[in-house]
């Protein structure tokens, strides 16, 4: 009980030292997230919460709560680093070493550290509660110090979203279903989904479901395994959806598994049609059966090229190379005619 009174001590000092933004969110208890509890984050207004942070030994153990003892020469390379990206001789860097307490404080090694003042320098110049509520946000997900880097290289314009801004946009992909557990795997695919706003990530999920008529969980399926559906037009996932359902004689359930948008049109048109020509895939009639037996729709698309010839298609790449030649051929002969039918038309409604 004295070590326990001893460490909220610390801790509180701690936290009015730093001085960390204010409203961070508190993740639930309960190891397992569903969606029912989506939403049940909670703010808190006396700083980020810890509760995750001290509940994972791999992040920040309980006796590092106290400071750890920062190297001068250490802090001068940092110091140094940054006035090098600012183009001065010398910086005005007397919060730097708070700042560097605070990162050392969320787990991150002083090798970490260099890789993050190299992502974003202004981090060296600014107070903790202005330059780390990216990694703090990111910290409270459930991310370890390496995926955090990992997500801020492939995206480092995160640094300079508001704090309320993620917490916004945190929130809504909570309400579509990306909860704890799959949130983390969906950054680490495409960390640029923090970079959407509410609105666009709601016009996808209504266009899934108005458009394409698929349900709530399928939607968040979808966005789970193809988080690049949030960044596509909209026009270009209904030809691809279309094309799927009609063409394909897909349905929705099948389609939802099966990363169709994952891949471009082009390789789906490419692979359809020729196990089609081979006589290996036949479009289901009106009752969804077929006088051969299909593919798996996931076989098709989301295999890699050799795969999916040697075992699907049992072809080889000459044949299937010189298949994608003349199927582009004809693309281009089939818009030539329609094009040339369309200007008669117009030529027709003018006579």
């Amino acid at each position: 009980m004295k070590r326990v009174t001893q460490q909220a001590v610390l801790l509180h000092c701690h936290l009015q030292r730093i001085q960390p933004p204010v409203s961070y969110w508190q993740l639930p208890s309960t190891q397992k997230y569903n969606a029912q509890n989506a939403g049940s984050w909670r703010y808190i207004s006396c700083g980020f919460s810890t509760a995750r942070t001290l509940s994972q030994s791999e992040k920040t153990s309980p006796d590092s709560l106290s400071a750890p003892k920062i190297k001068s020469d250490f802090l001068e390379a940092l110091r140094q680093t940054a006035a090098k990206y600012f183009g001065k001789s010398d910086i005005d860097a007397s919060g730097f070493e708070s700042v560097a307490e605070s990162i050392l404080k969320l787990g991150f090694s002083q090798v970490q550290m260099k890789q993050l003042l190299a992502l974003n320098p202004s981090i060296a110049v600014q107070p903790p509660q202005k330059s780390l509520p990216t990694l703090y946000m990111l910290n409270l997900l459930g991310l370890n110090q390496t995926s955090i880097i990992k997500v801020l290289e492939n995206c480092p314009e995160l640094f300079g979203v508001k704090e309320h801004q993620l917490q916004s946009r945190i929130d809504n992909l909570q309400k579509h279903g990306l909860g704890e557990g799959s949130l983390q795997s969906v950054l680490l695919q495409s960390p640029q989904i923090l970079n959407l706003s509410a609105k666009q990530v709601n016009n996808t999920v209504r266009f899934f479901k108005d458009k394409c008529i698929f349900t709530g969980q399928q939607v968040t399926t979808i966005l789970r395994t193809s988080p690049n559906v949030l960044f596509e037009k909209s026009e270009e996932l209904e030809y691809k959806f279309q094309y799927a359902y009609f063409r394909m004689g897909m349905k929705q359930s099948k389609i939802t598994n099966s990363g169709l948008f994952r891949v471009s049109l082009e390789e789906l048109k490419q692979r359809h049609i020729f196990l089609e020509r081979l006589g290996l895939y036949q479009t289901p009639d009106k009752k969804g059966q077929t006088q051969i037996v299909n593919p798996k729709l996931k076989d098709i698309l989301t295999t890699s090229e050799n795969y999916f010839l040697t075992n699907v298609a049992k072809s080889s790449w000459e044949e299937f190379d010189i298949f994608k030649k003349l199927l582009n051929r004809e693309e281009i002969e089939k818009e030539e005619v329609e094009s040339s039918e369309w200007e008669d038309e117009e030529e027709s409604e003018e006579e």
